[in-house]
């Protein structure tokens, strides 16, 4: 399909321009410019057309992903996957650049900041030192058109990246790709833990469940290409609220590998 946008204006800001990509691609799914199945034009296309950045571009295609509106997949491209929203957030887990996602179609509550001198136990699961001052961070993120949160997150940093914290809270996105922004450092590897915990008195009123009710609890490891930690994460999400799926094919020659997905 060919792109149907006229080029932004320049003065517009980098959030107004993505604002505008958005939705100029939505009311082009919603009227069958692209149909079901069909892919968008490529990032290439739309930068040319619409005369903005592949940040620009990118990001708008992260919303669309979050709202269920269509999948990327690298060497292939992004396919509608349905012409309105769907009710509830969904979105799949296949790169690093997936976990965007969460800052998109939900809206986030920083509950406190502050610095902690880690403890022998704290350090030890983190994977660092004892005594290092981190950063840390609690955050409550709800889905739009909901009103209960779906996810309690601690985010950990180490102090040179406490400034990630902040301007994730302004800019909306993820703290990792804030620290990405002030380090100058790309996340190559992130290690995933899936377990369940045992919501708290506090962690039930956060999150309007149950005392004791069992939580979906994800903690994340993120890593530079040089293996250096970044970023932790420990997630919490009520059960009937967040879903995690995992689908397992067989690749001729490469054994068995997985691809999950997340769903909300």
């Amino acid at each position: 399909a060919n792109c149907f946008f006229m080029s932004l204006p320049t003065t517009i800001s980098p959030a107004g321009k993505r604002g505008l990509v958005h939705a100029h691609l939505v009311r082009g799914i919603e009227a069958g410019r692209w149909p079901v199945g069909a892919l968008l034009p490529t990032e290439a296309a739309l930068r040319a057309e619409l005369r903005v950045s592949r940040h620009t571009v990118r990001a708008a295609l992260v919303e669309l992903q979050a709202m269920g509106l269509v999948a990327g997949r690298q060497g292939v491209g992004t396919r509608v996957l349905r012409r309105r929203p769907e009710s509830t957030p969904s979105h799949s887990l296949q790169t690093i650049s997936d976990l965007a996602l969460y800052a998109r179609n939900t809206t986030v509550r920083v509950l406190d900041v502050k610095d902690v001198s880690l403890d022998e136990p704290t350090a030890e699961w983190i994977g660092t030192g004892a005594g290092a001052t981190w950063c840390l961070s609690r955050t409550l993120r709800t889905a739009a058109d909901q009103e209960a949160p779906i996810v309690l997150s601690s985010v950990w940093v180490p102090m040179a990246s406490k400034g990630a914290i902040d301007a994730s809270r302004h800019s909306g996105l993820p703290v990792f790709i804030e620290v990405q922004r002030l380090q100058g450092r790309m996340v190559s590897e992130v290690r995933q833990v899936i377990g369940i915990s045992i919501a708290t008195r506090d962690q039930a009123t956060l999150l309007r469940c149950k005392t004791r009710e069992p939580l979906l609890r994800i903690q994340r490891w993120y890593y530079d290409s040089q293996h250096t930690l970044l970023e932790v994460t420990d997630s919490l999400h009520p059960q009937d609220r967040f879903q995690y799926a995992v689908t397992l094919r067989h690749v001729s020659g490469a054994g068995i590998t997985q691809s999950p997905s997340n769903q909300e």
